[in-house]
């Protein structure tokens, strides 16, 4: 199978780090040795994984994922292995586990700091054994399958803690992929970004033609604590609620524009939009006022918000943060234009 990186949406990037990434995947893909990918959450981990099963020579194989912490100590033999019918309560028939289904392909171990001490010592003893016998049973199965662990959590850590066992990080950790977060990516947030807008127009039957030079600075000063997860949803509402050609402050969640406005506050500036204190009348008619001078204001530019921010002294992020605040339709002054 033949993958284009460059139409991957989480690898898309020019950022160095990025491309060492795809390189590394590259390099190591076709060969049978285990993966440790390791990463913040939404940096595309399982995404990492499928790649790399569909660019080795088990891509016509099986790809089975395991969520490691959601299963049960009591569930885990049987989850991992199978079991015979009989084998316990309520085991009417004979059923494969993750290891079998994953016979001569890929097994995904999703979360595997999450994973129980018991969890552990059964998968220790499957990857030094390369072999396994189902609950009720005592004939061993062969299996060949290649594994790629995934965890936001620090391992090393984690053996450090007693948490984690550390010959099975050594089984695990063979070759190590790091997934920078999308905040040292550069503009690589905007790359993506663009990506998913046009996937959402389509989607969504609009016609937004990209983002505005006010979206593109807040997205860049945004930390972006979900990465590239957090982004796609973020462009997603952005592309339904926006009623205009380009993607406006307007149409991103609270948390970027008020995360951004708690920055200025923090730094000297003007307070941000989401405090809410008690309020005196003196700050009332101050409100009152600017709201009005806005109003007045954007009348006389007939909408263009960069002149009133130059006019005004505001930045252009601040100043969208006003008219949000006021509920001031800019469009209502750009009729007749």
């Amino acid at each position: 199978m033949v993958i284009d990186m460059d139409s991957v949406p989480a690898l898309i990037g020019r950022s160095p780090k990025i491309k060492e990434v795809l390189r590394l995947i590259k390099r190591i893909a076709p060969l049978g040795v285990q993966l440790l990918i390791t990463g913040e959450t939404g940096t595309g981990k399982g995404l990492v994984a499928r790649i790399i099963h569909d660019l080795s020579p088990r891509a016509k194989r099986p790809f089975v994922t395991v969520q490691c912490g959601a299963i049960p100590d009591t569930l885990i033999e049987s989850a991992l292995f199978g079991h015979e019918r009989g084998a316990f309560t309520g085991a009417s028939r004979r059923s494969k586990g993750f290891f079998e289904e994953a016979h001569m392909g890929t097994l995904l171990l999703d979360e595997i700091g999450d994973s129980t001490p018991s969890f552990q010592t059964a998968l220790l003893h499957v990857l030094q054994e390369e072999e396994f016998c189902k609950v009720g049973s005592t004939r061993p199965i062969k299996v060949d399958v290649r594994i790629i662990a995934a965890t936001n959590k620090d391992l090393r850590q984690g053996v450090a803690t007693g948490t984690f066992r550390q010959d099975l990080f050594f089984r695990l950790n063979v070759v190590e992929i790091k997934l920078p977060p999308l905040r040292e990516r550069g503009e690589d947030v905007l790359l993506i970004g663009e990506y998913f807008l046009q996937a959402f127009n389509k989607k969504y039957s609009k016609s937004v033609k990209g983002f505005s030079k006010e979206v593109e600075e807040i997205f860049l000063g945004y930390p972006w604590p979900g990465n590239v997860r957090e982004l796609i949803h973020v462009v997603e509402r952005a592309v339904i609620v926006e009623k205009g050609k380009r993607i406006t402050p307007f149409s991103l969640p609270p948390q970027l524009t008020e995360d951004m406005a708690t920055e200025e506050s923090q730094e000297g500036g003007r307070p941000s939009v989401g405090v809410h204190l008690f309020e005196s009348p003196l700050i009332k008619a101050k409100k009152e006022f600017e709201r009005l001078y806005l109003e007045v204001l954007l009348k006389r530019v007939r909408g263009n918000v960069s002149k009133a921010a130059t006019i005004s002294g505001l930045r252009r992020q601040n100043l969208y943060l006003k008219l949000q605040q006021y509920q001031i339709d800019v469009n209502k002054f750009r009729k007749g234009r």
